[in-house]
């Protein structure tokens, strides 16, 4: 995991949380068919991460961790941050939320905001393409 502290908690996933897992998982690196044995419902956060970003920790338990899916939030005011899946042996164990812009990970995004890397870069090159167009 993380090398910064880990803030405990002791707290059900909410259900924003819920459809944001269950959407990474939907838009998995790879095959995740372990990962959805059990219900994404009965995830517990068991912490946080001490930087203020709003990354969550399922599991206390350390070990190597597989990345199960790598995708991007876009807020409404125009901010970005990244979002990464982590599991290990079927379990789903870190969402990671990271900075591309300062404290844009310390937002919570809602499943509205999230989109894959490829459906990212081709809005930025419809923007630049509008934006040649003015030219």
């Amino acid at each position: 995991m993380s090398r910064l502290k880990q803030v405990c908690m002791d707290r059900a996933i909410s259900p924003n949380e819920v459809k944001v897992v269950q959407w990474l998982l939907d838009h998995a690196l790879g095959d995740v068919r372990a990962y959805r044995l059990h219900p994404v419902e009965e995830l517990h956060v068991v912490g946080g991460c001490s930087c203020g970003c709003s990354s969550l920790y399922f599991s206390s338990k350390r070990g190597s961790l597989q990345r199960l899916a790598d995708e991007v939030a876009l807020y409404p005011d125009g901010q970005t941050a990244g979002l990464m899946l982590w599991g290990r042996d079927g379990e789903i164990v870190w969402l990671e939320v990271y900075d591309f812009e300062p404290e844009s990970s310390h937002r919570r995004p809602d499943v509205s905001h999230l989109c894959t890397w490829e459906d990212w870069g081709r809005r930025d090159l419809g923007r630049a393409n509008q934006e040649q167009q003015k030219i």
